[in-house]
């Protein structure tokens, strides 16, 4: 808010308030002291959702000054982002492909390098449907696993570019499957999403209804756990621990998981992973045994992020 001006008769005049225009290079000053990375974007977003405006409305009226509320209330978004909380958390919702995920303290928050494997999986699936064309099996239906489901992410974003399939959505955390429900619910997908309560370390035990599964996708935890404590604030304080600790060299989830493939994944279905950095050499060998035409695909920094193959048959 800014001062008042003192009239000649020594009463003053109500201060004047800052314009959009003004309150967006402020903050996006203070957030790039605070260290958020891509400050001038996160003070965007902190600006449109306090006036809850959209782009277009703010680009029309730039100099519209803010009312008092609407500065109140970008005051407290800011506060809470120049204190590394993250910006989903403070707007409450993330897009991700083409479904916008609640998201809540306590459950991981989807991120958008693993949209590639979301499109590495379609992209699998449209060879499939290619070579369906000529003879093999279609993939119009089908059925798929989502490991680690977390909010739902993966799950959903296929469901919605999969009108045929069904989804079982798989973790350990119940106010995770809670809230992984409720986006399937906003999304338009819960009547062909399951949820179901089980852990990374007994994949087999009890068994999951529906397998084996025509594709099994994850993105499990997969870093080291020396790394943690050097993680950026917006992750290693908000993010569940269990959500990110890989173990010792960051491959845990992946051994159990490449233990219990042969339970869940149809020979033939596609299975798709998201890995760290350095880890795709090993991630290959665990996996190598299982599945074929395996390959590496890049996120969008061009970083190794996705393992991509089709499951062997017994003894091939």
């Amino acid at each position: 808010m800014r001062a008042g001006v003192t009239l000649g008769d020594g009463s003053k005049a109500a201060p004047s308030r800052a314009t959009r225009a003004q309150a967006l290079a402020d903050l996006g000053a203070r957030l790039r002291r605070a260290g958020v990375p891509s400050p001038e974007a996160d003070a965007e977003w902190l600006l449109l959702h306090a006036l809850g405006i959209g782009r277009a409305a703010y680009r029309s009226e730039p100099r519209a000054p803010l009312r008092e509320e609407e500065e109140a209330t970008l005051e407290a978004f800011a506060v809470r982002r120049e204190g590394r909380e993250p910006l989903q958390h403070i707007l409450g919702e993330v897009p991700f492909h083409d479904a916008i995920l609640t998201v809540e303290p306590g459950v991981f928050i989807p991120r958008p390098e693993t949209e590639v494997l979301v499109e590495a999986v379609l992209a699998a699936l449209g060879d499939s449907r290619s070579r369906s064309a000529r003879g093999g099996r279609s993939p119009k239906s089908g059925t798929l696993l989502d490991w680690g489901t977390g909010t739902g992410a993966i799950a959903i974003a296929l469901l919605k570019s999969l009108p045929g399939w069904t989804a079982v959505a798989a973790d350990r955390s119940v106010p995770a499957l809670d809230l992984a429900l409720r986006n399937a619910a906003r999304n338009g997908v819960a009547d062909r999403f399951r949820a179901r309560t089980a852990d990374f370390a007994t994949p087999r035990t009890p068994p999951i209804e529906g397998a084996p599964f025509d594709l099994v996708v994850s993105n499990p935890p997969y870093v080291p756990r020396g790394q943690l404590p050097g993680l950026m604030p917006e992750v290693r304080d908000h993010d569940p621990p269990e959500a990110l600790d890989g173990g010792e060299d960051g491959l845990d989830a992946h051994r159990h998981l490449a233990r219990g493939l042969r339970s869940w994944l149809a020979v033939g279905g596609l299975l798709a992973l998201e890995i760290g950095a350095g880890q795709a050499d090993d991630v290959l060998g665990l996996y190598g045994p299982l599945i074929q035409d395996a390959r590496v695909l890049p996120d969008r920094a061009g970083m190794p992020r996705i393992v991509i193959g089709t499951m062997r048959g017994e003894g091939a």
